[in-house]
């Protein structure tokens, strides 16, 4: 196996890496490419240059960082932390301040309320289903007691002692009390 020569080998500066964010510099200016008139000079001097790049920043991540197998059998790299400083857009966030309402729960240890508590698991379903509420415990009670069987005879002998009272448990002939009428 023949051994792979350095890829800025030959040039003045030696680039600088940032193996954190992957980055390599070439403080190499690029060749004078001032003639317009055949483009494709230009890239390709463009690609030789970033495979030179390329190359050495893979040559120092395989030398110089630890390289691990992970369970599954992959090979993994850890990089080291960043040394250049990226810019942002806009700063970092302020920290929420906590309302009045967060202030005293924190106080008086006062928690969110779980939901694993409105589930239970039905047997006769075999799956989870709300203790209360929409699709709840009366459901699965409803859809299985749907029809019930009726005595005739004690429904006939309940009927036969309706008609003998004028349905208020009074015998039939009987009219209300004696009281005087008030208008």
């Amino acid at each position: 196996m023949a051994a792979v020569a350095p890829a800025d080998e030959g040039k003045p500066q030696p680039y600088s890496f940032d193996l954190g964010h992957l980055l390599c510099n070439d403080p190499n200016p690029l060749p004078d490419t001032t003639n317009p008139a055949n483009p494709s000079d230009r890239e390709a001097i463009i690609a030789s240059t970033a495979q030179g790049c390329a190359q050495g920043l893979i040559n120092q991540l395989l030398s110089a960082c630890p390289i691990n197998r992970s369970e599954d059998g992959d090979l993994q790299i850890t990089l080291p932390n960043p040394s250049t400083h990226l810019p942002r857009e806009k700063p970092v966030p302020k920290e929420k301040e906590k309302t009045k309402w967060e202030k005293f729960a924190e106080k008086k240890g006062i928690k969110d309320k779980k939901k694993d508590g409105k589930l239970k698991f039905d047997e006769a379903l075999g799956e989870w289903v709300p203790k209360y509420g929409y699709k709840g415990r009366s459901n699965g009670n409803v859809s299985q007691d749907w029809m019930e069987e009726v005595d005739e005879k004690a429904e006939a002998r309940q009927a036969a002692g309706e008609e003998e009272t004028n349905g208020a448990g009074k015998p039939r002939g009987s009219k209300g009390g004696k009281g005087k009428k008030v208008r």
